[in-house]
Order: C-alpha cells, then structure tokens, then sequence
C-alpha cells in the first residue's frame, strides 16, 4: 500500500512539473506574428531557386532542401536564432526543420500547409524582380 502510494504521489509530481509542449508547427496567421515579433528571427524558404520565382514571404532567405549540401549550408547557420521555415506545402519544412533539431537547432517552428496556406489566408508575398538578361 505504501508503495503504491508513493508511486501515485511521484507520477503527480512528475505530471505537474511538465510544461505544455511548444507548438512547432503553426498556422499562417500564428506564423506571421510570431516571426515578425521574435527577436533576431530568421525566416527561411526551403524550396528550390525555381520555386521562389514565384514569390516569396518578405524577408525570407532560399536555402534549397533538395540540394546534396542543404546539411552544410545549415552548419553555418546561428543555431540559437529563432528560425521559421516553410516550403510549398509543408512536407519539406517538416523535414528541413527535423534535420535542423537533430544538428543542434533549439528554435525551429515550421509554416502548417506551407506557402499554399499562406496565400490561401489572405497572406501577401513578395514577387521577384525580372533578372536582367
């Protein structure tokens, strides 16, 4: 019986000590604030130079997932900067992101639905300029 009681007595105590988990995935609106608020912030678009003719969230940085040295271009980086991630849809950033946690990122947040939600919200983007022939 003491046991037991001691068992359920630390479970509560392990339980309450838990702080909710950080949301790492947040939606367009969530995004855009928080990016915008976060100090030193850096907002990084994962897709590929092709797709970012396109348009692109303002302020944002191209490092292209798919290229071989995305992991090396990635060690360059601060990894105590607040980094929000997005690609098109949301598949790539979840991985970009993964790969970034996994090599020592402690503060990295990724865009649910990727630029597609975005501009389906009502969210502006950045049209390239024409490059100069």
């Amino acid at each position: 019986m003491r046991k037991t009681l001691l068992m359920i007595v630390a479970v509560g105590i392990l339980f309450s000590c838990n702080q909710p988990a950080e949301n790492l995935t947040l939606s367009p609106s969530d995004f855009e604030k928080q990016s915008q608020s976060e100090p030193g912030a850096v907002l990084l678009d994962v897709r590929t130079p092709e797709e970012v003719q396109t348009g692109y969230i303002k302020g944002a940085i191209n490092l292209d997932f798919q290229r071989p040295e995305f992991k090396l271009l990635i060690a360059g980086l601060d990894k105590e900067k607040p980094y929000f991630v997005y690609c098109k849809s949301g598949i790539r950033s979840g991985k970009a992101a993964d790969l970034m946690r996994e090599n020592g990122f402690t503060k990295v947040k990724t865009l649910e639905g990727g630029l597609n939600a975005w501009k389906a919200g009502g969210l502006g983007i950045t049209e390239p300029k024409p490059t100069d022939p």
